[in-house]
């Protein structure tokens, strides 16, 4: 084994060498060495893609690029890689996609502003793509840039428009509109849809993204469903062994509230369901709310995590994580009677019946 692994890293030394020099031939050969001994590594995959992207091979540099992405887990640079090939090849639908999928990467890992220059490429590559518009639309309200969320709402709501959903799409512009009631282009777009998705053709609003419809995203797309995996895998890359002992160790009203927290990022992530009702708020609202509250919560803000909190469970978001964390903001506040039905609706659950009674009793 030792003998295999020494095998492999000097292919891999000489495949770089050869790459550096542009000697493209020679670095495929050596790379497919390293690949024989080891093909469940990233990096012989990621050497034969570059050997064949040099070689003007592109179409299998791609194939090479999506099986590194896929043994390494998921390594951003090698889904940029991917992005990056489809869209030289013209598979600007394929390439909005995946740079899409490197957005969620990066939101995951809390590095907000590459994930919304990952949304914005996606978009401008394919401006038919719900995804990363929802995405956007969240980010930019979150932030109170309510001229870009209205617009990415308005976008939104010509997609749906025309995708035959005219139920969300009405909830779209009515989302737009509690940002910014007197904005003409949200009421204009409110007559757009009672007219119809040929309105849209004739239409040419700065606010609404000028685009055929197109399919969203499949599950059973290969990279979708491997990118899927793999944002997974990166929320939950602590050490299985360390998580156990954490909740062996901890309080477990400190624990709870540490899952309540895991539980309203996940539902930010939660695709939306086709058959939920329609609440007062829609999800990309909620979902914008729950990641105010959090930000606040996170530094300390009592009382503006409260309002976002509360706005969001009024709206309709019913989450035993979100009256837990409510409930515990009130005690915070030593606000006993305000945090008292929230504990009870969180109690429900038998994830947090425990720490809400040790919460409320010892406050």
């Amino acid at each position: 084994m030792a003998q295999d692994r020494k095998r492999y890293e000097d292919a891999l030394r000489k495949g770089a060498v050869y790459l550096d020099n542009k000697l493209y031939k020679e670095a495929f050969a050596v790379y497919r060495v390293a690949l024989k001994e080891f093909a469940k590594e990233p990096e012989p995959y990621a050497g034969l893609a570059e050997a064949c992207f040099g070689l003007k091979r592109m179409d299998k540099a791609l194939e090479l690029y999506k099986m590194a992405a896929r043994y390494s887990r998921g390594d951003i640079k090698y889904l940029k890689k991917v992005a990056d090939v489809q869209e030289r090849l013209g598979l600007l639908d394929a390439a909005g996609r995946t740079y899409m999928a490197v957005g969620e990467v990066y939101l995951r890992g809390r590095e907000l502003d590459d994930a919304v220059s990952h949304w914005q490429r996606s978009i401008r590559l394919e401006p038919a793509l719900l995804g990363p518009h929802r995405r956007l639309a969240m980010v930019y309200q979150r932030q109170n840039q309510i001229r870009d969320a209205v617009r990415e709402y308005l976008a939104i709501a010509r997609i749906l428009q025309m995708q035959g959903d005219k139920k969300k799409a009405v909830q779209m512009c009515r989302a737009a509109l509690r940002l910014d009631p007197d904005n003409e282009d949200v009421h204009k777009a409110f007559q757009l849809i009672k007219s119809g998705p040929e309105a849209f053709v004739e239409e040419e609003e700065e606010a609404v993204v000028e685009a055929a419809p197109t399919v969203e995203d499949d599950a059973s797309d290969g990279l979708s469903g491997m990118v899927r995996q793999i944002a997974t895998a990166f929320e939950d890359s602590r050490p299985k062994a360390a998580a156990a002992k954490s909740r062996v160790t901890d309080d477990p009203v400190d624990a709870a509230r540490r899952e309540a927290q895991n539980q309203l990022a996940e539902e930010i992530f939660r695709d939306e369901d086709g058959d939920e009702p329609v609440t007062k708020l829609s999800k990309l609202e909620r979902d914008a709310l729950i990641g105010q509250g959090m930000d606040f919560e996170s530094r300390g803000q009592i009382d503006d995590a409260i309002t976002c909190y509360k706005k969001a469970i009024d709206g309709g978001l019913s989450m035993p994580a979100a009256f837990y964390s409510l409930g515990m903001l009130y005690l915070d506040k030593g606000d006993k009677v305000s945090a008292r039905p929230m504990l009870v609706a969180a109690a429900k659950d038998t994830a947090y019946r425990e720490a809400s009674k040790l919460a409320y009793n010892a406050a």
